[in-house]
């Protein structure tokens, strides 16, 4: 069975041939091909050249085009701060959220600003590897996107003090990211990163998840999938409600945090919703010898036997972590899903 075919067994909660294996592994790529962060996201080309390099030393089967949080946005005057050569770029300067700013925003050209970065890595990649690995783009669901270009406290104030001028908000956020993401499947990505951090319950409340956030993410998911892309949902979840919750915006799959054991989030969306995790970043990857990384992800493949799962890291790896934990990760995966995956007739 093809990876793509894979996946799409895991999105309808059957047995994959191959467990499919992901890692968000993009700062340590950088420090694996001897780069500083800033050197990675310099060009495309070289985007495509470490991408290549870490999918065939560690075989991923994907290549997670994340890069930075601000790509969409700086095009909508939104600061950037590069911080040092290993830093991810983050915002640094908010838009003043109010009815006239709102106003004169405007839904970028997907190819202006620093978006083509990603695109033409997008390209490049499928041009290289086709349909063998999963190339999968970025998007900041419609909550996340509302505060990373006004700020995290003006928009947790303005949902109190103007609801209206909020919604108008979340409806432009919503407009952007379908724009950018189709432009992004269109490029050559099989699949979307949507990323909605800033709406999982460590910030928000159920309630204001079902109010604000669940609809937009829910339309923009549905949107990637009528353009033929999977939908891969990340608010590094860590609470059984929030999935639950998240689940109802249907992804194809959706990604569970390295707070909380993976066999919970399987018991709990068991038959409802595919998952992909977990592990840990920093106290498996980063922290632990290749033999406890191999247990662990022995265990969480050998949960994963029941279908609708995907093996993964729970957040980003960072530069520190080990080679050979990345490898015991990848590498044990395979092994135990050998023993324990579908045979072929």
């Amino acid at each position: 069975m093809a990876l793509l075919d894979d996946i799409k067994a895991v999105a309808e909660l059957r047995v994959p041939g191959n467990l499919p294996i992901f890692c968000l592994s993009q700062e340590f790529d950088a420090k694996y091909a001897g780069l500083t962060y800033r050197e990675y996201i310099e060009t495309p080309e070289q985007i495509v050249a470490v991408q290549l390099e870490v999918m065939d030393a560690f075989g991923w089967d994907w290549a997670w085009l994340h890069l930075d949080d601000t790509l969409e946005f700086e095009a909508l005057g939104v600061g950037v701060a590069e911080g040092g050569e290993n830093v991810v770029p983050c915002t640094a300067g908010y838009r003043d959220f109010d009815r006239e700013t709102l106003a004169s925003l405007k839904v970028p050209d997907p190819r202006s600003a620093r978006m083509p970065l990603l695109l033409d890595a997008a390209s490049g990649l499928r041009s290289e590897v086709g349909d063998t690995r999963c190339i999968t783009g970025r998007v900041a669901a419609p909550f996340s996107a509302v505060t990373l270009i006004f700020g995290m406290q003006p928009s947790m104030l303005m949902m109190i003090d103007d609801a209206q001028l909020f919604t108008d908000a979340l409806a432009f956020a919503e407009e952007q990211a379908i724009s950018w993401g189709l432009a992004q499947i269109e490029a050559g990505c099989h699949a979307i990163w949507l990323g909605d951090c800033n709406a999982s319950l460590h910030l928000i409340s159920p309630d204001h998840y079902r109010q604000w956030a669940l609809e937009p993410c829910r339309r923009v998911t549905e949107a990637f999938q009528d353009a033929g892309a999977f939908v891969f949902l990340h608010n590094s979840e860590e609470n059984l409600a929030g999935l639950r919750l998240q689940a109802e915006t249907r992804p194809d799959v959706l990604s569970v945090g390295p707070g909380l054991d993976i066999s919970l989030a399987i018991e709990a969306l068991r038959g409802k919703q595919a998952i992909m995790g977990n592990v840990d970043p920093i106290v498996m990857l980063t922290d632990s010898s290749a033999s406890e990384v191999a247990a662990e992800t022995g265990r969480q493949a050998r949960l994963m036997a029941g279908g609708g799962c995907i093996l993964n890291s729970g957040e980003c790896v960072p530069r520190e972590a080990k080679r050979e934990n990345l490898h015991a990760m990848a590498d044990t995966g395979r092994q135990v899903w050998e023993i324990i995956g579908p045979r072929e007739e």
